[in-house]
Formats: structure tokens, sequence, C-alpha cells
């Protein structure tokens, strides 16, 4: 419950601020204000933004369903379905007041429009689900890329290209000219620009944690220098995957998710559902054994188990437990890669 209060009070922060026009001066606007417009009835009617954030959640499962059911059986489909929909980790995000699932929706919406051959549609969903978080700017490249060569014309520049790209560029001018007339600078910076420089050593998941703990005694060159090279083992491998499985979105979009969570200089709990709404998309695909599937999935959160357990020993016993942290950090960086390698090669990628 305590959790609960926490998001729904931030939230409620947000819309008093956009209510009152205090031109996102409140410390938790680190993100688009479309979200607290969206919740402005909720200063009259407590419940309506879980209401909206359970509905994503049910929206995701819907998409998944008919997404999976015109290429799977329909056992299948339901069962990659009820993987999002019958998960705690999804209804305890939903339900604790946090609005990932409207960002998961829109881009499972994205990726089903793509399916249907519709670059407009795909361009402004994908728009959309930038302007809420950034990061889902490294699907623009592999939908691109389906878009030129996953058709019998297969030219790197054409009317499906050249529209996707129009269409995404469109919205979001769009969003921005808007806002920065409303909040100016302080809406670009706080919304796109911040996230770039962002170090978090609480919550933070990242192999970069006790770096990003030391960074305090370096120079404020060498600061700047090591958050931009974090960046880079992101960009590298997202490019590779987009190369590699643009025709196979679905594990494309999943493995780039893992990959940019995983060696991100932030990555908290809440980022983790950032993949799991892609899982039951790629679950269909994949030649492995429940046994198997298991496995991987304990292993994913014994590594969460070791990280928590650390944690634990530093906030709440008071105890120098920073070299131990450091060590399940990289430990559970390095059970993400492993995860990714086997789901490669347990994948149909034809």
């Amino acid at each position: 419950m305590l959790k609960t209060r926490v998001n729904i009070h931030m939230l409620k922060t947000r819309v008093d601020t956009i209510c009152q026009l205090h031109n996102l001066t409140a410390h938790t606007c680190r993100y688009t204000p479309l979200v607290a417009l969206i919740l402005l009835p909720n200063v009259y009617i407590p419940c309506f933004g879980k209401v909206i954030f359970a509905t994503g959640d049910i929206l995701i499962g819907y998409i998944t369903y008919n997404s999976a059911v015109q290429k799977f059986s329909t056992s299948k489909s339901l069962a990659a379905s009820a993987l999002w929909l019958l998960n705690p980790i999804s209804i305890g995000i939903s339900t604790r007041g946090n609005a990932e699932p409207l960002l998961g929706a829109v881009i499972l919406m994205c990726l089903y429009s793509v399916h249907l051959n519709f670059p407009v549609i795909s361009g402004l969903l994908l728009s959309l689900a930038v302007h809420l978080k950034l990061y889902p700017i490294l699907y623009s490249l592999p939908i691109y890329l389906h878009f030129a060569y996953s058709n019998s014309q297969n030219k790197f520049l054409s009317f499906k290209t050249l529209t996707f790209v129009l269409s995404f560029a469109f919205l979001q001018v769009g969003f921005l000219c808007i806002f920065y007339y409303q909040y100016g600078w302080t809406f670009v910076y706080e919304s796109y620009l911040y996230h770039f420089i962002r170090s978090d050593t609480r919550h933070n998941f990242s192999p970069y944690f006790y770096l990003l703990y030391l960074q305090r005694y370096m120079p404020q060159s060498v600061s700047y220098l090591f958050k931009f090279v974090c960046f880079i083992p992101q960009a590298l491998l997202s490019l590779i995957f987009s190369l590699k499985f643009y025709q196979n979105l679905e594990l494309c979009f999943f493995m780039q998710t893992v990959v940019f969570v995983s060696f991100n200089k932030v990555s908290t709990s809440q980022y983790f559902v950032w993949y799991l709404w892609l899982i039951p998309g790629v679950f269909p695909k994949l030649t492995i054994s429940w046994r198997q599937g298991l496995g991987l999935f304990l292993m994913w959160l014994a590594g969460q188990a070791l990280w928590l357990f650390t944690g634990y020993m530093i906030e709440f016993q008071a105890k120098n437990y920073f070299l131990m942290m450091h060590f399940s950090s990289l430990s559970f960086l390095l059970i993400n890669v492993l995860n990714v390698c086997i789901l490669i090669k347990k994948a149909d990628i034809k």
C-alpha cells in the first residue's frame, strides 16, 4: 500500500503542477507532461489513474493475442497473452500507480501496425512512444529496415520508408513545439536532456553502479566522459540486433530492450517491465521446453535476489557491502547476457 500511495502522490504532484501552470517546477517532472494531462480527471476521481493503467495492461494482453493468433495456434496465443495478464510483476506495476502499461500498449500497437504494413500509423505510434520515454527510439532502425527490405521491392529508400520517417518526425516536432511553447526550455531539459546525464546510486541494478557511486571523487570532465562512454555498448549492440533481426521484429525489440536496460547506467526494477511485455510476443517462436524456460526465469530471479540482499544490507543494516553489490550487479548483467544468447539460439528467426 505504501508504494501505491507514493506513486500516486508523485503523479498527483505532476497533475497539480500542470493544473496550476507552474512550468514543470515539481521535482517529479522528469518526463513529458502528456501523462499528467491524461490524468487530469484523477483530481476529482482518485481511482481514475489506476483504471487507465490497468486498462493498458489488458490492452497489452489483447494485442499480444491478436498478433500471435495470426501466426500460431489458439492455445499458444492464449498462453502468450496469459503470460502477461497473469504475471504478478505486471499487475503490481500498473496497480501501484505506474504509467508504464500505457507505453507498453503503444509499443505493441506500433509493432502490430508494422505487421499490418501501415507505415504512417507505425510512425505516429513510435513517435508517441518516444515522446513518453526516450528508449523506444531504438526501434526506429529495425522498423525502417523492415519496411525497406521485408517486401518485394527491397529498396532502402521507398514510399513506405519515407512516409514512416515523415509521420514519426511530424508528431515528434508537434509535441516539441506544443510543450516548448507552454513550458519553455525546462520541458526540453527535463523530458529529454536530463536522461543523458542522469546518474542514480539508489536502487540501481546497473553494472556501472559502483563507478557512479565513486564519481563524486572524479573531475567533472571525467564524470561527463564516463557517462557518455556508458552509451557505447548499448548503441553497438542495438545496431547489431537491428541489422541481424529486423525481419523478426518481436525478437529484435526484445533483444534491444534487454541489452539497453542491462547496460544502462540507471537500471531499476521498473525498467524490467520494458522487456517483460515483449516476452509474450517472442514466446510462441521459441523452441524451448518449459523446464528450460523456468530455469532461465529462476536464474534471472536469483540475480535480482542477490542484488536485493546486498541492497538490504547497505540501506537497512548500514553495512559496507558496496563491493559485494558491485559483484551482484555484474552477476546480474552476466545472467541477462547469458539469457539473451540462449534465447537467440532457441528462437525460430525465419
